[in-house]
């Protein structure tokens, strides 16, 4: 598989189709999880002053370009990227196809309400898919390791976790060993978009990297806060990079 180092951190280049057929085939041939990292503008930014979130990165089996603004970036860079693979997207399609094949989930991650609410939604979509259990993301420290037990003993295929960046790379780095589960995909916010929390933006605007905008507009106190928090990093590092390669 291609792979672009940059930023401290791997990125690779790949299909949303391709993602999903290495998915698939991993839990159906090898016994080994696999565990894929999104990345945005935010964890990039995250990464390049946090070690041990660019360890759980760059410990990946793959790691997918979640942001429109990440692949603009990598194409001015001179990269190669075929399109963007957006987590919520990502996380639609593996619903879909665990529905398809019989392949057991689990959640961890969000408010209890949000967290309730997408399950619901998604058995009302998802008629054959097997949710092995739920825990919602607001658990105290000592409290991590009794949950890797219940997942360990549910044997999921795949867990889903919609925590914050880095709880949720670190989180799976940290158990992956012990999760007994063949994939693990730490999804963010692709929660509350399941669970109707968040709307996502029209499919022009994704295309031409506006979804974020649109993503502020509904709540511009959090996501808008997030986005002057690290969007404005990640266009020093974006910068840097381009003046080191003119250089």
């Amino acid at each position: 598989m291609t792979e672009i180092q940059i930023w401290g951190i791997k990125i690779n280049p790949i299909t949303k189709q391709q993602l999903i057929e290495s998915i698939d085939e991993n839990i159906t041939k090898s016994g080994k999880l696999l565990h894929l990292t999104g990345v945005n503008p935010e964890t990039i930014a995250k990464a390049s002053i946090d070690q041990e979130l660019r360890k759980a990165i760059n410990d990946s089996d793959i790691v997918n370009i979640d942001n429109m603004m990440v692949v603009t970036s990598l194409r001015i860079l001179g990269y190669k990227i075929p399109e963007r693979v957006a987590c919520p997207d990502v996380f639609q399609n593996l619903l879909i196809l665990a529905d398809k094949k019989g392949y057991s989930v689990y959640f961890l991650g969000a408010k209890q309400e949000i967290l309730d609410r997408m399950t619901h939604n998604i058995r009302m979509k998802y008629h054959n898919l097997n949710i092995l259990g739920t825990r919602n993301g607001y658990y105290k420290k000592e409290e991590e390791e009794e949950i890797v037990s219940v997942i360990r003993k549910l044997k999921p295929d795949m867990v889903f976790l919609g925590l914050p960046t880095p709880q949720k790379e670190n989180f799976i780095l940290k158990h992956k060993s012990a999760l007994g589960a063949k994939f693990a995909f730490g999804v963010g916010g692709a929660f509350d978009v399941q669970a109707g929390k968040v709307v996502r933006a029209p499919l022009w605007m994704q295309k031409i990297g506006l979804e974020g905008f649109h993503r502020i507009a509904q709540n511009p106190l959090d996501y808008g806060a997030r986005a002057m928090k690290y969007y404005i990093p990640f266009a020093r590092l974006f910068f840097k990079e381009l003046f080191n390669k003119h250089k």
